[in-house]
């Protein structure tokens, strides 16, 4: 059968319509579920069959009949296996439709002529993945490698199969020979760098080829350099505007990558070389400095993050609330208390709906000893939001922070049965850490071991958790061989930690062990930024057991000074004959 040529219509969807400046106007409807949208000419070559099963459908789009023109494009891609976009969009219609098999069919056909390009190839490839055609899958996309070794859709589509069998060393090789033999054009490089970072979620720890991403992206930086010198020239006879904002976008990602290979150093500096071009106040200037605080605040340089953040509020004082949000949880951070809670109030004024806001400024509040302004906190969040889980919690933890046990406990409660029904991830680690603290502060002893206990299941290296309901089992004299196991696990994760070497220190007295206490208890106090009255209480009961009572008293001494405990006080007094 001879072929011929025809002029057609392509639409920015991909689907080709016949060119007929009299066709009836169709349905939105129906050109929207085929995806039909600001068309343009394009000449292209097709089979007689192709042309009359593409007319058969272009009639059925006049009549708002999208199944009998998805049908009638359906049969034009299988007639003419050339005209491979009208293959991938139709195919793209089916796999929306839930038609897989009939999708391959139409690939398959032409993926199997000699000369398919990568891209029908790789389309095929991920279709079949799709459809758990894994071994075809496998086979589909090496054979577009191996006939477009330059050309980046081959090594995509392959990687998305050995990352769902999870087959990580193939992967790995596949994105080096990308880097090697993909074209070295910056943005095909960039994608190369963005496999390095599919695979490096998956093998987070395979720190050589981090090592080769980085100098993948350190290697597309000095192309872009090169590229943008030798264009700066050309810009002139191109939009100078739209330039911009695609060299800008390239940098972006760029110091995306660096930022998620951890080098955020490098990130940065291309976020400031950037901004140095955007001296003035702009959309593009502020967008830029965004970015630039959000890599400083997740890579913890709460310094640059809040220099950062100053920068974009300074330009634009009430158009980025959320930046008073941030810089109000970075001043808590530094116990900046004072101007965390003008940060927050900030935020609230900008935006009244960032509820988080609301709670950090109640919790401020009770530091500063403001304690009315809390409440008066509280009442606002629970004014303008519905009873949530999150104003369940804090209106507990606020509680808690008052010695108002009770209250914090009901609270919690509260939360609990929202967090079951709702949503019971929000049951973590934090949340029966809470609740148990309170309950032992409420002298609920048995209710405190079972949610401390429910917090250690779901964070086993919890620390905090760890070492409370040590301590807790210990100072009452309960099962104490279980307490010292929790407490030492506490100290093996902290061994630096003050209180955890107290706790320590203290559960070796109550087994009678006080010369394997005492190192503990000096360790505790070495390790206690400020004098600790009860790490000083706990050293006079060791020295007192080990028959030195004058250093016990001493010891007792200086942890009266602290805070006046009137059971220190009697021990003094009994012990040393005289009074405080």
């Amino acid at each position: 059968m001879k072929s011929f040529h025809f002029i057609v219509v392509f639409g920015l969807s991909g689907l080709l319509l016949p060119s007929c400046s009299t066709a009836p106007r169709r349905s939105p409807a129906t050109s929207d579920r085929l995806g039909i949208a600001s068309p343009r000419l394009q000449l292209v070559t097709g089979e007689p069959d192709a042309f009359a099963h593409y007319a058969a459908g272009e009639s059925y789009l006049d009549n708002n009949d999208a199944a009998g023109t998805l049908k009638q494009w359906e049969a034009a891609a299988l007639a003419d296996p050339s005209n491979e976009r009208l293959a991938i969009q139709v195919a793209g219609q089916l796999l929306q439709d839930k038609e897989t098999e009939r999708a391959l069919r139409v690939l398959a056909k032409s993926a199997s002529r000699a000369n398919a390009s990568t891209m029908v190839l790789s389309s095929l490839a991920r279709v079949q993945l799709q459809a758990n055609h894994i071994s075809q899958a496998l086979a589909t996309s090496k054979l577009a490698i191996q006939r477009h070794p330059d050309e980046l859709e081959g090594y995509e589509s392959h990687l998305a199969v050995l990352v769902q069998k999870k087959q990580w060393a193939d992967a790995l090789k596949t994105i080096q020979r990308a880097a090697r033999q993909v074209r070295p054009d910056a943005a095909l490089l960039l994608a190369v760098a963005d496999l390095y970072g599919v695979y490096l979620k998956n093998q987070p720890k395979d720190d050589p080829a981090e090592a080769r991403a980085v100098a993948l992206l350190d290697r597309i930086a000095q192309i872009k350099i090169k590229d943008d010198q030798a264009e700066a020239g050309a810009v002139a006879l191109l939009d100078r505007s739209a330039q911009i904002k695609i060299n800008i976008r390239f940098w972006q990602r760029l110091a995306e990558d660096y930022a998620r290979m951890n080098q955020e150093k490098k990130a940065a500096d291309i976020y400031t070389r950037l901004l140095a071009g955007f001296p003035e106040p702009s959309l593009t200037r502020d967008s830029l400095q965004r970015e630039l605080a959000e890599l400083y605040v997740q890579s913890d340089d709460r310094t640059n993050a809040t220099k950062a953040l100053q920068a974009l509020i300074r330009d634009n004082p009430t158009s980025y609330p959320r930046a008073w949000f941030v810089l109000g949880e970075l001043a808590c951070e530094t116990t900046n208390l004072a101007e965390a809670a003008d940060d927050f109030v900030n935020a609230l004024h900008g935006d009244p709906t960032i509820e988080q806001a609301y709670y950090d400024l109640a919790l401020v509040q009770l530091d500063l000893h403001r304690d009315r302004e809390a409440f008066d906190t509280l009442e606002q969040v629970r004014s303008r939001f519905a009873k949530t889980f999150a104003c369940e919690f804090y209106t507990g933890v606020i509680y808690a922070h008052i010695k108002s046990f009770p209250e914090a406990i009901r609270h919690f409660k509260e939360a609990e049965v929202i967090g079951l029904a709702a949503d019971p991830s929000r049951l973590d680690k934090r949340f029966y850490f809470q609740l148990g603290a309170a309950c032992e502060r409420d002298h609920a002893y048995p209710q405190a071991q079972e949610y401390l206990q429910k917090c250690i299941v779901l964070a086993p290296d919890f620390a905090e958790a760890l070492n409370y309901l040590g301590y807790m089992l210990a100072d009452r004299g309960q099962e104490l061989p279980r307490a010292r196991g929790l407490i030492e696990k506490a100290v093996s994760l902290e061994p630096r930690n003050g209180a955890y070497l107290d706790s320590l220190g203290w559960v070796l007295f109550k087994l009678n062990q006080p010369h394997q206490a005492l190192p503990q208890l000096l360790k505790a106090i070495q390790y206690t930024p400020e004098p600790d009255p009860t790490v000083l209480d706990h050293l006079g009961e060791v020295y007192l057991a080990l028959h030195q009572i004058d250093k016990a008293v001493e010891a007792w001494k200086k942890s009266f000074a602290i805070d006046g405990n009137e059971d220190v006080k009697h021990k003094f007094e009994r012990y040393s004959g005289g009074s405080l």
